[in-house]
């Protein structure tokens, strides 16, 4: 595996976020932090799909349906294309129905306004799978032994 063995870091329940409005984004970045969960955010569906084909492994995802250059639900389609058991949640204050079928069919869909409050409980509990980010191609036994490590 040589150089696709990267650096693999335990962090307590990463969520993979994608928002294109800023201040929205920066939001709910703070409000999940500030509650101790890990967030990688991404203003654009292109740059959080370039990180995760580079790699980069999420066990849940936070999008928005109504994004540029790509609706939620496709950008969730490739994203379960690389990580088959990526829990996803979608946010929209609405789009067209066609999407909003799909989404469902996806993950689970929360209507903006959001509340961050019962949001951050969604993303924070203790119940949500471990939350270690790691590169693929790495093994769970490396991963749990830290022999994978650089």
């Amino acid at each position: 595996m040589g150089a696709r063995v990267l650096h693999m870091v335990r962090m307590g329940a990463r969520v993979l976020l994608v928002e294109a409005d800023e201040e929205l984004r920066t939001s709910i970045v703070r409000a999940l932090r500030a509650r101790g969960v890990g967030v990688d955010a991404f203003a654009s569906p292109l740059d959080a799909l370039s990180a995760v084909q580079g790699g980069g492994v999420w066990a849940r995802a936070l999008i928005d349906l109504v994004l540029p250059h790509m609706d939620g639900a496709t950008l969730a389609e490739h994203l379960l294309q690389h990580l088959p058991e990526l829990e996803v949640t979608f946010t929209t204050g609405g789009t067209d129905a066609s999407v909003l079928c799909r989404a469902h069919g996806l993950g689970m869909v929360i209507w903006k306004p959001l509340g961050l409050g019962p949001l951050c409980e969604r993303f924070g509990t203790a119940s949500r799978r471990s939350g270690v980010v790691a590169r693929r191609g790495v093994s769970a036994r490396a991963l749990a032994t830290g022999t994978g490590t650089k």
